[in-house]
């Protein structure tokens, strides 16, 4: 990540003009800027850096999509491959915010920890999940014995083991996605569908976000998290969300029903601005602007993928519970 040191938030007290010294005209700023001052984050409405222009998202677009495509279509270790890398990446991205609060969390035993969740829903049978869970708590506690003592070292610990939770868990659902047909008693290669379905409904509901929040967003009612966030934005990604569920039926998901596509459509179109809200919160939190800059136009893997973490696993119940009812 290639983010910077992150701009000094203004506190509280400095936003009333308290013993910082602040002047009368700052403690008469609009309340929009105060509350990104509160969340360490620039104003709304601040254009960002050049490499997020819309050539660049367009350009990330057309090479990660083929992309994409092909290797949900693989499944296998290939797509589990995928899903891996950026498992590693983006808990890396994770853990370097939470280093930028002054904790140390334990970045390689992490990493390898989420790993393993993948790997044990890659094989969900006969893998001794409960043995490595048991194992890699054992050894964050150990590990963090070698460092005593330290200061916030019980939030260093907290902050390994959220992080595989966070980034490894949420991300296997992908893996378990595409492996869902041995479950469901379908063919295998109709799991590409089950997961290019997440990644359809999911992305729709980002794109019409940005879009309808760009041209018509007034009403910021998340400003300390995210001020560039819009109920305007909000509702154009859940009617997009709605929209792309009814068009994957008709293109490439005809295994649901009017009904699934819409209710599917609502509950991404809600969870997965969730999960946007949630990552812009732990930016904020840790003085961050974007994760990353690692791809063009979008930022990091924890920017692109953060409406995922929820979106996914929300496809996958849903496919498994109620469209193939598995139990």
């Amino acid at each position: 990540m290639s983010a910077g040191d992150p701009a000094p938030a203004s506190s509280p007290r400095a936003a009333e003009g308290g013993e910082s010294g602040t002047t009368a005209a700052a403690a008469r700023a609009a309340p929009e800027e105060i509350a990104s001052g509160l969340s360490g984050s620039l104003p709304a409405g601040t254009p960002k850096a050049s490499g997020w222009s819309l050539r660049w998202r367009v350009a990330s677009g057309l090479v990660f999509v083929p992309l994409l495509i092909l290797l949900a279509r693989a499944g296998g270790l290939a797509f589990v491959g995928f899903v891996a890398l950026q498992v590693t990446l983006g808990l890396t991205e994770f853990y370097r915010m939470m280093r930028g609060k002054e904790l140390e969390p334990h970045v390689t035993l992490g990493v390898m920890m989420a790993l393993g969740v993948l790997w044990a829903a890659y094989h969900p049978h006969g893998n001794q999940a409960d043995f490595l869970a048991t194992a890699g708590v054992f050894l964050v506690l150990a590990l963090s014995l070698r460092r005593a003592p330290r200061p916030r070292q019980v939030e260093g610990m907290a902050v390994t083991l959220f992080g595989v939770l966070y980034v490894g868990w949420l991300s296997a659902h992908l893996v378990l996605l595409r492996e869902l047909p041995w479950r469901a008693g379908t063919e295998y290669a109709d799991g590409a569908a089950y997961v290019l379905l997440a990644f359809f409904v999911t992305w729709s509901c980002d794109t019409g976000a940005y879009t309808v929040g760009r041209m018509f967003g007034r009403l910021r009612p998340w400003a300390r998290i995210s001020p560039r966030k819009s109920l305007e934005g909000a509702f154009g990604g859940l009617l997009a969300a709605v929209l792309a569920g009814f068009v994957a039926r008709a293109w490439f998901a005809p295994f649901l029903t009017p009904r699934d596509a819409g209710v599917l459509g609502i509950l991404v179109g809600v969870f997965a601005q969730v999960g946007d809200l949630v990552e812009s919160l732990l930016k904020r939190d840790a003085r961050h602007g974007d994760s990353s800059d690692i791809i063009p136009g979008h930022g990091g893997i924890l920017d692109r993928f953060d409406s995922l973490y929820f979106a996914a696993p929300l496809v996958y119940y849903y496919l498994k519970i109620a469209v193939f009812k598995v139990p």
